[in-house]
């Protein structure tokens, strides 16, 4: 099964360092549901939408493979 996932993501240059700001939105069902919450969070929160995104994934998939390195 499939879920959707609302992202915000942003980096910010400082000049001689970047930062990145990330949130996890919200989790929805449907891509339709993720995509009218995108431009409700757009309109109520003033938000451009270049920061916001959908993606999605399975449920019961493990995301990240990459194991410890250890040192």
């Amino acid at each position: 099964m499939k879920i959707y996932l609302l992202e915000y993501y942003e980096e910010i240059d400082h000049g001689n360092f970047t930062t990145e700001k990330y949130n996890l939105i919200g989790l929805y069902l449907t891509k339709k549901e993720a995509q009218k919450a995108k431009v409700e969070i757009m309109k109520e929160w003033r938000i451009n939408e270049e920061f916001l995104f959908v993606s999605s994934t399975r449920i019961g998939k493990t995301q990240w493979e990459g194991g410890f390195v250890c040192v």
